[in-house]
C-alpha cells in the first residue's frame, strides 16, 4: 500500500447513503485527515490526479471504507455517450487503504 498524504483532498462517495457521511468523516479525521479537506463527491466532476476518494463499500450495505488515489482521468463523458455512474466512472485509481466502518 502507498504512503498516505493526509494534506490532500478526499472526495467522499456514499452511494446515496447520506447517513454515512458523518461516519466516514469521523473515521478519516481519526486517521489524520483534516475535516476541511473532506469533500462530498459530485456526479458531474471528479477530483484531480493525486487526490483521494473514500468510498463506502459495498454500495448498499457498507461495511468498510476503501480509500483510493486518483491516478488518471479517462476521456470525459459526452451528451451522446453519457456514463451511467457519473463522472467518477471515468477515473483510474489505485487502492491505498481499507478501514472498517464499525
Amino acid at each position: 500500500m502507498s504512503t498516505i498524504d493526509y494534506s490532500k483532498p478526499v472526495h467522499l462517495i456514499v452511494h446515496g447513503q447520506r447517513d454515512l457521511i458523518d461516519t466516514l468523516k469521523h473515521k478519516l479525521v481519526s486517521m489524520g485527515f483534516s475535516e476541511e479537506k473532506l469533500l462530498p463527491a459530485s456526479l458531474e466532476k471528479t477530483g484531480n490526479i493525486g487526490e483521494y476518494v473514500a468510498m463506502a463499500w459495498p454500495p448498499m450495505r457498507a461495511t468498510e471504507v476503501i480509500i483510493n488515489e486518483i491516478t488518471g482521468i479517462k476521456k470525459s463523458e459526452t451528451k451522446e455517450n453519457p456514463m451511467p455512474m457519473g463522472a467518477w466512472s471515468n477515473i483510474d485509481h489505485k487502492e491505498i487503504s481499507r478501514i472498517p466502518l464499525s
